[in-house]
């Protein structure tokens, strides 16, 4: 299983950035940021692989000066692999 992440360094950013997602018909969840990210308020938004564009555009829109950083989470056998993308 693979999905990514977008963190901020501010929740209020994070939860703005998921409610204008959300409204413009992306499916996302608010997640706890993954220890192995080591960034960011502790909030995170997941959201689909495939939607990864579409994300990438509406940061781009809202210019959100707490970005953290997108994450990919593989999870395999158990164990969590993060990467920075």
């Amino acid at each position: 299983m693979e999905y990514f992440v977008i963190a901020f360094r501010s929740r209020m950013h994070t939860v703005k950035f998921h409610e204008f997602l959300k409204s413009n018909g992306v499916y996302t969840e608010i997640v706890n940021t993954p220890k192995e990210a080591g960034v960011g308020c502790g909030l995170s938004v997941q959201f689909k692989k495939s939607d990864y564009f579409s994300v990438r555009h509406a940061l781009s829109l809202l210019n959100l000066n707490s970005f953290a950083g997108v994450f990919s989470i593989k999870l395999t056998a158990g164990k969590k692999v993060v990467k920075s993308i």
